[in-house]
Parts: structure tokens; sequence; C-alpha cells
């Protein structure tokens, strides 16, 4: 892995900077969706958009229509039933939707999903692509919003990752570069909020976090 995307380099949360382990935990100052349309991929409705560039199939290797399995995944994520279960029942169901989303990206060496109690307060987790882990505080599992957007836009870095192993992927190369010259959030916050590779997991996540939403007021 390139010395400029690290599992310590990544930080921040809805409001302000919090330090985070990973490479993917960005800041939420989201981008509406926008750049999920831009590369084919609209989870707000459940169903895939097309661009001139290419689909959400040819992107991450599937259809991202599977509505029914979305909502399966993100069911325990509404927050009546998150906070009535137990800490075992949140991990489970993080595991699940990390499952779903490695499928709907066609990852096909999905990171190991590690629950850990020994990270500082406001570290909620990160991939790291050295282990291929992602790597999830247990005692940062109380807001089920959180919880799903940090599975999202982890395991988008994951399948960033796996882009970058082929070497005729355009896109991987896109991403390598990405990688190769990752700005550190301690050293350029704007930088680093806008970078390609933080831009796209960012988006990816608000998908799911739009479709938890809707499932709500749905309810």
């Amino acid at each position: 892995m390139s010395k400029g995307f690290g599992t310590d380099r990544d930080i921040g949360n809805d409001t302000s900077p919090d330090t985070r382990v990973g490479v993917g935990r960005g800041t939420h100052a989201d981008f509406g969706g926008d750049l999920a349309n831009d590369i084919g991929v609209d989870l707000s409705d459940g169903v895939t958009g097309t661009t001139e560039k290419e689909t959400a199939k040819d992107e991450v290797g599937e259809d991202l229509n599977d509505t029914k399995r979305m909502d399966a995944a993100l069911e325990n994520f509404q927050e009546d039933q998150w906070n009535d279960l137990p800490l075992e029942g949140q991990k489970q169901s993080m595991t699940e939707l990390a499952d779903y989303v490695a499928d709907a990206t066609g990852n096909e060496n999905p990171p190991e999903i590690v629950f850990r109690n020994d990270m500082n307060d406001g570290e909620y987790g990160g991939y790291n692509p050295g282990t291929n882990t992602l790597e999830i505080n247990e005692n940062m599992l109380d807001n089920s919003t959180e919880a799903a957007d940090t599975i999202a836009h982890e395991m988008w870095h994951a399948h960033q990752q796996q882009c970058t192993l082929d070497p005729t992927s355009e896109k991987g190369r896109e991403y390598q570069e990405g990688f190769d010259n990752y700005i550190s959030a301690e050293y350029d916050y704007e930088g680093y909020q806008n970078q390609m590779v933080e831009a796209e997991a960012r988006d990816f996540a608000q998908g799911f976090k739009d479709r938890l939403a809707g499932m709500k007021g749905a309810a």
C-alpha cells in the first residue's frame, strides 16, 4: 500500500473533527448524493442511476437495486430496534450490512470485521488495507445511523482498494493515484474532505443513510 494512504490519517464526524482509526472515516459534509450519481450509484431509493460514464453495475459489479435485501440489512438499524438489540445483536447487524455491501460492490475479497473495545472515544472505526480488516469500536455503537454509515463508508474504501489490484481498471488507477497522493486531515482538512476517494465513500454511505431515513418515514 502506498505511504500516502494509512490507517491513522482519517478523522471527522458530522459536525467537527474527532480522531478516528482508518482510511475511510470522513466528516459528513456530504455531497447530497451528487457524487454517488456521478458514479452511477443512487441508494436513496434503492435503485441505480446511469451516467455518461458508466452504470452502477459497471462500477461496482452488480445492480444495487435489491431493495428487499437492502432493507433487510438496514432493518435493525432503525433507532427503536437498534436500541433494543444487545451488543452482540448490533455487531451481527453490522456484519450482515457489510456482507450486503460486499456483494453489492462485487468485492471478491471482503474485509474481515473486527470489533474492538480498546479504541479511544470518538474513534468509530476504519478500514485497514494492509490487513484487509474493518475495525469497529464496539464502545461507539449508540447511534445506529452512524454505525450504518461507518460500515458503508469503509466498505466503499475496501471496494476502492480492490479496484487498484486490477491493472486493467482505469478506475483502479484513479484510486491508486488518489491513495498515493492521499491528503491527511491533520495537514489539510478541506483537501482531505474534497479528495475523490473520501468524497466518493462519504457519498456512497449517504445513500444508506437516506434509505434508512426513508424507512423511518414510511413506518
